[in-house]
């Protein structure tokens, strides 16, 4: 199984703030209205369906295979690559994303075993969530039963920024970057980084001396700098850090404590929710 910042194969959690706070509890209600691991396993089904098909047939010199069933492929492979997975194009030829996808499925398949995500893997998924999400919010709206059969929630619309928000443990891919969504509680740590390298570079430090500097400051994963360097990539970053599962890998969440924006003290993953809920409202507001 992979893990995230929260456990996917979960979606019942109550915040303890609901009963006094309308909006969140509505919010909540959404939240268990998702379906977490749906919404990743679904992703990477079809970005590996559909990378699959355009690397066989490019292999194929690009003619369609006699049992394909796509119908239409590409005129321009590499550009439709980088459009339909933006994030994974900067850092992976197709073939290094084709082998992180069927690790990922793999993993996805196994309620033994959990996998640790690297930076590589985060974009991956993000790029195949997204895309997931995007069709299935779109069938919502004009042909809602065939919604049904991806299932990714009962039958609301995912907020794929909001996901993100509440499942990614980081963003650290995105570093020196810019995205297309606020992801407004995980970039604060972005932009604090960022804000590291252009005063060591001000400083006079070279923008690789300055991004190798921060590594132990904000605990950057090798796979990270290797990413942010154009590194070449390695088979062995591609694949998963696994353990065998342990019942207690998200006790912390319910455990520990946290003050929330009115300084009462809730368990870590309420102060999460919280978070994500207060982002939640701004952006409705605005």
């Amino acid at each position: 199984m992979l893990i995230f910042a929260k456990d996917i194969s979960t979606r019942d959690h109550k915040h303890s703030r609901e009963g006094a706070d309308p909006k969140l509890k509505t919010y909540m209600e959404y939240q268990r209205k998702l379906f977490p691991y749906t919404i990743v396993r679904a992703g990477l089904d079809l970005a590996y369906k559909e990378l699959d098909d355009v690397l066989t047939y490019q292999d194929n010199d690009n003619q369609p295979p006699e049992d394909s069933s796509r119908k239409e492929y590409p005129a321009d492979i590499p550009e439709w690559y980088k459009t339909r997975f933006p994030w994974s194009a900067a850092f992976l030829k197709m073939e290094d994303m084709h082998f992180a996808l069927v690790t990922m499925v793999k993993a996805m398949d196994s309620f033994r075993t959990e996998e640790t995500l690297n930076s590589y893997h985060l974009a991956v998924l993000y790029d195949a969530v997204h895309n997931i999400v995007e069709i299935y919010n779109g069938l919502l709206k004009q042909k809602a039963d065939q919604a049904r059969d991806i299932h990714l929630s009962s039958g609301v619309p995912v907020s794929f920024d909001d996901f993100i928000n509440n499942y990614w443990p980081h963003l650290d891919f995105m570093i020196l970057s810019q995205p297309d969504f606020p992801h407004a509680v995980l970039m604060p740590r972005n932009r604090e980084i960022e804000e590291d390298i252009k005063t060591r570079m001000a400083d006079g430090d070279e923008p690789l001396k300055a991004l190798e500097a921060i590594v132990s400051t904000f605990h950057l994963h090798a796979t990270t700098l290797a990413m942010l360097r154009r590194d070449p990539v390695k088979t062995d970053d591609l694949n998963l850090n696994s353990n065998l599962q342990k019942a207690d890998t998200f006790k912390g969440l319910y455990e520990e404590e946290s003050a929330n924006s009115n300084g009462e003290k809730i368990s870590f993953i309420d102060h999460e929710y919280q978070k994500s809920f207060e982002y939640a409202e701004v952006k409705k507001g605005s």
